[in-house]
């Protein structure tokens, strides 16, 4: 049985992102390669693509910003 894809909204995304020590110029790279997509008429973003891009910033371990976090939109 496969995971269903996780969705991140825009605060969400720019909170788990802010907290591993992304800039406001990095966030915004990271969310306009990444998506958005529309769910339910609101833009998210997929968490697997957010996380597997920011996993690619030098200064984390590759592990580091695994989604321990509640659902998101």
């Amino acid at each position: 049985m496969s995971i269903p894809p996780r969705y991140l909204d825009r605060d969400t995304a720019i909170s788990l992102l802010a907290a591993q020590g992304f800039n406001h110029l990095d966030i915004e790279c990271v969310l306009d390669l990444t998506g958005p997509v529309h769910r339910h008429g609101a833009p998210v973003w997929p968490a697997s693509a957010v996380e597997r891009l920011a996993a690619r910033a030098w200064w984390l371990h590759k592990n580091e910003i695994g989604l321990a976090m509640p659902e998101a939109a």
